[in-house]
């Protein structure tokens, strides 16, 4: 049998609302038209924009042991770096655990340079590859927050060389800049300007000049496969909507705001006894040797930063706190909402949560909602001697980073066992979902009416027009059997939650217990539109994120 560990490392490597039969049933509310994509956006909410005056209480992690547990963990994850280290025969290791916003567990380990040696700590300086695009993408979405590109447009639009690309068929629509974001443009893994080399930089000219006749493997939006290309003309879109050097506008819009300051773009940048030095296997895996960084130019934006595991934490720590939405003023180099619409899956025009067992990109993330630890939002890098791996689990507040500096370092296993051993602590639960206000209090006017001389105040809180006046007459009698039955009830505590709009909950009576799932509108005297009592005959409701545990590809 397969362990955590294992499952986690394959995958890495690469809403029903349940219910037993009712004892009485509401009419089934009707469904959610889709919400309209948004437009572009600056980064205050628009003049127009609404807010409820009664916001929904902010889901909560349900151990208030939780922080201590985790990082009571600390001297086992150091040993799962060791032996990793030992292991891939890594020159150097930097390994840290993200709990919320801090960079709670650190293992630092080996040497700068595997013939020179060298020391190394939280501050040196590891190329981290492919994990730059994430941090790419933000800058092209901090722009669209800014009103200054659209996602939704034809790259062409910021790059006319793009009209030059031959499409696979004359019922293509044109590649837009989120099809770049998402790897589903069409365009190969890599292009045919001269590739990056140790003695010369690519440049902005031989990038755009391949693209003239250049064949596309698909139609745009048709199909997903992983580009470099497509992120190297992401950084030159960066640069033509800000109106400065992709560089520049990286360290004034993301970099410095996220208080990476040991980021660079070049070992030259980096100071003295900071920079790990690249390395390569030798032949069949042997001795590892250093060797010289390829210099990347204007192709950086896909995989050309150098960061420490101290900025690093600084980022997975930042994107891990746009998690949950919430009222709270906007502090950080992009609005929260947008770091969530980075995180989920991105596919024709729209972002939505995986379903169990699903993967596929977000917006400069890969996205997987994992049968054992769910939503899972992470990407590694592979570069010139260096392999980088993040791994974020938003509705748990953890994070893993690894940095070495050895291309082809397994660190999607290394990362995968961090949390193994983390869940291993029982404290990895993720947030608990409160119910709305709204919702509670539609249940605690039901719960009252049941066992009690009552029945006329279930009117009042129904959503007029909603339910036949045959049906009324039959929940009412309903509600007078089952607290014949069970006798006056109340709120357990306990409450299952399905949306803002619905929940179930816990019913605790006189002879025994039952539960309530209700559904109210959203009006601002919020009515019930659906509601069900049921005998409980086994564990009792509780407050959870969802309402399973388990995705239902998972079960």
């Amino acid at each position: 049998m397969r362990t955590i560990d294992d499952r986690l490392a394959a995958l890495l490597a690469a809403a029903v609302f349940s219910a037993s039969p009712l004892l009485l049933c509401g009419c089934a509310s009707p469904a959610p038209a889709p919400a309209p994509r948004a437009a572009a956006q600056g980064t205050a909410a628009p003049l127009d924009q609404r807010f409820a005056s009664e916001p929904a209480p902010a889901p909560r992690f349900p151990d208030p042991e939780r922080g201590r547990k985790l990082r009571a963990a600390a001297a086992d994850v150091q040993a799962l770096a060791r032996r990793a280290a030992e292991r891939e025969r890594l020159p150097a290791l930097a390994l840290g655990v993200v709990i919320d916003e801090e960079l709670a567990i650190q293992a630092v380990l080996g040497v700068r340079d595997a013939a020179a040696g060298g020391a190394v700590d939280e501050h040196t300086r590891f190329r981290i590859g492919s994990v730059t695009k994430p941090l790419t993408a933000a800058a092209i979405l901090r722009l669209r927050d800014e009103g200054r590109l659209s996602i939704d447009a034809p790259a062409a639009r910021y790059l006319p060389a793009l009209t030059g690309v031959v499409y696979p068929t004359r019922d293509a629509r044109q590649i837009t800049v989120r099809d770049l974001l998402t790897h589903s443009s069409g365009l190969p893994r890599l292009g045919v300007f001269p590739p990056a080399s140790t003695s010369r930089d690519v440049t902005e000219r031989e990038i755009l000049a391949t693209l003239d006749g250049f064949g596309l493997e698909s139609a745009p939006g048709a199909a997903t496969s992983y580009s470099n290309l497509g992120y190297s003309l992401l950084g030159l879109v960066v640069a033509r909507a800000a109106g400065v050097p992709y560089r520049r506008y990286m360290s004034d819009a993301v970099l410095g705001p996220l208080g990476m300051r040991d980021a660079a773009w070049d070992p030259s940048q980096v100071p003295p006894g900071a920079l790990a030095s690249p390395h390569a296997r030798g032949v069949d895996g042997g001795a590892v040797a250093p060797i010289q960084p390829w210099r990347l130019g204007a192709s950086e934006a896909t995989a050309g930063l150098y960061a420490s595991l101290a900025d690093m934490g600084r980022f997975v720590g930042f994107e891990l706190a746009a998690w949950p939405a919430r009222d709270a003023p906007e502090t950080g180099a992009l609005r929260r909402s947008t770091v969530r619409e980075s995180h989920l899956m991105a596919r024709n025009g729209s972002a939505f949560p995986a379903a169990g067992g699903d993967d596929g990109p977000g917006l400069g993330w890969h996205v997987r909602e994992d049968c054992d630890l769910g939503h899972m939002v992470f990407h590694n890098g592979l570069i010139d001697g260096f392999s980088a791996s993040v791994t974020l689990l938003p509705q748990r507040g953890v994070g893993v980073v690894a940095l070495a500096n050895v291309a082809g370092a397994d660190l999607e296993s290394l990362n995968a066992n961090v949390l193994g051993r983390l869940a291993a602590t029982g404290a990895m639960e993720a947030r608990v979902v409160p119910p709305s206000p709204p919702v509670r209090r539609a249940a605690q006017a039901v719960a009252s009416i049941i066992g009690r001389a009552r029945a006329g105040a279930l009117d009042r809180r129904l959503r007029p027009g909603w339910f036949p006046e045959a049906h009324l007459a039959s929940l009412r009698r309903a509600l007078r059997d089952a607290g014949a039955r069970v006798g006056a009830c109340a709120l357990d505590g306990s409450a299952v939650v399905e949306s803002a709009t619905a929940a179930r909950f816990g019913l605790r009576c006189e002879r025994g217990a039952l539960s309530l799932a209700v559904r109210v509108d959203t009006s601002p005297d919020a009515r019930i539109t659906s509601l069900s009592v049921e005998e409980q005959t086994g564990a009792t409701a509780r407050e959870a994120p969802g309402p399973s545990d388990r995705p239902a590809r998972c079960r």
